[in-house]
């Protein structure tokens, strides 16, 4: 029983760093504060990187505005859904979903809405 519970104990620790370690700007998505916030998924290889705005300057440096690990490299997810399930740990909830169509592309936004 002690096993069980030290093994539970360990997973629940390393979530909760996997949800602390993720940064955009240099910032913690646990530590954003901003009533709402929106985000694109877009594909590299077979995973996707998620490009978060809440508000900052990202017009010299778009890839800051990518999702990264403590160590800054870039997080990848299996997809856009992923990233919204760990956003809703992180007190969001989806706001709005809308498309964007560039020449032959259509990009999909979420806007994400600070959970009361």
């Amino acid at each position: 029983m002690k096993r069980i519970f030290l093994l539970a104990t360990m997973i629940a620790f390393f979530a909760i760093g996997k949800v602390s370690a993720q940064t955009v700007n240099g910032i913690n998505l646990s530590d954003l504060k901003q009533e709402y916030i929106e985000f694109h998924a877009f594909r590299q290889g077979d995973k996707m990187l998620i490009w978060l705005e809440y508000g900052q300057k990202v017009l010299y440096d778009r890839h800051a505005a990518i999702v990264k690990d403590v160590k800054g490299k870039n997080l990848e997810f299996n997809s856009a859904i992923e990233f919204l399930n760990t956003m809703r740990s992180n007190g969001y909830e989806l706001f709005q979903a809308h498309s964007v169509a560039t020449g032959n592309d259509v990009t999909k936004y979420y806007v994400l809405k600070r959970k009361n």
